[in-house]
């Protein structure tokens, strides 16, 4: 039978003892105590202890192996140090600047006394945080605007993901208090922002060409295909198939890959950008690549929301231009199956993984859709986009 035993320790705090004499097995176990919480503590160390014995009995017990009493700053360096999260860098930084933030607030804490309390209280915490504004190379300037709901769900998504980490690869913890926990905040429903207007998809076609050509070439890869914004900056010319005229699109959000047709308008704008830009023949050669060939990430991310600024309609985000691209084949009475498997949306009624092979016959409505995107004329025929966006 085991012992259970209350301590007073010195610094006031009150822990519950398990003592386990069993068959030769002599195991002991503390579980510190937080407020009001004694007599439910108590029953967990009884329950460790039954569970312990009833794994005697029946000869499954081994000895746990003791791992080290990580804190949670040490977790969250540890977690950096070994090289995550496995993300680009821009979600790398984004997910480490969140971690030091619980590291500044709750990093003193031992890693196996986190409760749901305490991440509560970071919540409500993260709902007075001022948002920053980056400054290169300096410490970026506060505001006086809190963060959003949809932001500090971010940063508690993040937290998580270094949590189940522990659980799963560092085994410093048994669970994830996380789970369960109810802790996300009620965000507010983002319009859906498509642009219905030809004359909208024009300017804006226009406005980013005037800007910077790649820029207008990544806008007119969404309106004709659905991209998304990962999907397109990801792309490689070994990926882009202009002989087939189809593009591959591997390691995509939902975690499948899939073949699509290239529009007539959008391969003849390729072709041409392909043929007076020099494909170089490394590992990773994206089409749309700074001077040291990393991925052109500022085309999207900063480029394309300065032309929004100063553009003279309604401002539309970059995703809103999948929303189009669903939303006009859809005009169209393109099914809703066929606009799935397009732009890769996952669904209950199929699974996405297709080949060059049985992609074909996507390409009519794909080229439906993009000439009626780009010239508002209902046919499958090549039109040059040049007669419109000069």
């Amino acid at each position: 039978m085991a012992t259970i035993t209350e301590k007073v320790n010195k610094d006031g705090s009150i822990s519950i003892k398990a003592i386990v004499r069993y068959k030769s097995v002599f195991l002991t176990k503390t579980f510190p105590v937080k407020g009001s919480r004694k007599k439910t503590v108590k029953n967990e160390a009884m329950d460790w202890a039954r569970d312990v014995e009833t794994q005697i009995d029946n000869g499954t017990y081994r000895k746990e192996e003791k791992k080290p009493n990580f804190t949670i700053a040490q977790a969250i360096d540890k977690y950096i140090k070994d090289g995550n999260p496995k993300k680009s860098e821009d979600t790398r930084q984004r997910y480490i600047s969140a971690l030091n933030w619980f590291k500044k607030e709750i990093g003193s804490l031992p890693i196996k006394t986190l409760e749901r309390s305490d991440l509560k209280q970071c919540r409500d915490k993260l709902q007075k945080k001022h948002k920053e504004i980056p400054i290169k190379g300096k410490q970026g300037r506060v505001t006086d605007e809190f963060i959003s709901n949809s932001c500090v769900n971010r940063y508690l998504a993040y937290f998580s993901t270094f949590l189940t980490y522990c659980v799963d690869e560092y085994e410093i913890i048994k669970t994830n208090p996380m789970i369960g926990a109810k802790l996300k905040l009620k965000e507010n429903e983002p319009r859906k922002r498509w642009l219905k207007e030809l004359e909208e998809r024009q300017s804006l076609l226009l406005a980013c060409k005037n800007a910077d050509y790649e820029l207008y070439l990544c806008v007119l890869f969404a309106l004709t295909t659905g991209a998304r914004k990962s999907e397109i900056l990801n792309l490689t010319w070994d990926n882009t198939d202009l002989e087939n005229k189809a593009v591959y699109y591997l390691e995509t959000k939902n975690g499948e890959d899939r073949t699509v047709p290239m529009p007539e308008i959008l391969y003849n704008e390729l072709r041409e950008f392909k043929e007076q830009n020099k494909v170089r023949k490394i590992k990773k050669d994206f089409v749309f690549k700074t001077s040291d060939g990393k991925q052109k990430n500022s085309l999207i991310d900063k480029l394309y929301p300065e032309i929004i600024k100063n553009w003279q309609y309604e401002k539309i985000t970059f995703h809103g231009l999948r929303h189009t691209y669903s939303s006009v084949g859809a005009l169209l009475g393109i099914n809703t199956d066929i606009i799935d498997k397009i732009t890769g949306h996952k669904n209950d009624r199929m699974t996405f993984r297709y080949t060059h092979a049985n992609c074909e016959s996507l390409r009519n409505p794909m080229n439906e859709i993009a000439n009626y995107m780009i010239f508002g004329v209902k046919t499958s025929n090549n039109i040059n986009i040049k007669q419109v966006i000069k």
